[in-house]
């Protein structure tokens, strides 16, 4: 079992039970106490678990929301996710050198950037990068890697990505909190998102209104890294108000 998952695993206990034994982890994933012991500090520092002698609970008010499937994903609350990709893509234009992860949001974009001519796109999606396949003006570039099937994504080397200059990256996340930021379940994907981050000029976040509140393990971004935050107007007022104050900028998708 992957890092990741035995941490995703432990979350899931969590969930069901409020708290984790160090001595049960061990024996249940068969590794050491030492790396269990490093596992719940890692999701300590996450405000994922609060560690007590002997093991973890869950913290108090935290609401942990695990990953679905592809194609679940991209089910729920699709007009939504749709009304704030056709927002989002009035940021690219004729031209643009661009990179995309491999959020369903992100996905729903699509529509509107085949209308774009001589684009190029940097995504470790696999998805993507198959509906774009009959596009000949779109160049699409990948990075190397292991394939993810929760995210039908290329994970494991961000360093992979093609080295160049982006004018734009339009990313997702699993999960927003004031302390954690935005968040995914998956090291490896929020290691890539980073990574394309690193590279491009402006960077944009497409978070629909049922993720605001929510955690998962990793975190990929704190808001004043964004350029701007897209979502829409059902959003939580509190946290768009809490983000104003603090020179943030949030759009609604209308």
């Amino acid at each position: 079992m992957f890092m990741e998952e035995r941490r995703r695993s432990i979350l899931a206990q969590l969930q069901r039970s409020g708290r984790v034994a160090v001595k049960r982890l061990s024996n249940d994933f068969n590794v050491s106490e030492v790396t269990i012991r490093l596992d719940l500090r890692a999701l300590e520092a996450a405000n994922l678990a609060k560690r007590t002698h002997g093991g973890a609970v869950l913290p108090q008010g935290r609401n942990i929301s695990p990953e679905l499937s592809y194609d679940v994903r991209l089910r729920t609350n699709s007009r939504v996710k749709a009304q704030i990709a056709s927002y989002a893509a009035r940021y690219v234009s004729h031209g643009d050198t661009i990179a995309l992860d491999a959020s369903t949001t992100v996905f729903a974009m699509l529509p509107h950037l085949k209308q774009l001519d001589e684009l190029t796109i940097v995504t470790n999606s696999l998805i993507v990068a198959k509906d774009l396949l009959n596009y000949r003006d779109i160049k699409v570039l990948m990075p190397g890697g292991q394939l993810r099937r929760d995210s039908v994504s290329l994970v494991g080397k961000p360093e992979g990505l093609p080295k160049l200059q982006l004018s734009a990256a339009f990313i997702s996340a699993h999960g927003y909190t004031e302390s954690a930021g935005f968040t995914e379940s998956s090291l490896e994907e929020s290691q890539m998102k980073r990574a394309i981050l690193e590279q491009c000029i402006s960077k944009y976040m497409l978070i629909d209104n049922k993720k605001w509140g929510k955690v998962t393990s990793f975190t990929v971004a704190q808001p004043k890294e964004l350029s701007a935050i897209f979502t829409s107007r059902q959003a939580p007022s509190q946290y768009i108000a809490e983000l104003r104050d603090r020179d943030v900028i949030v759009e609604f998708a209308d």
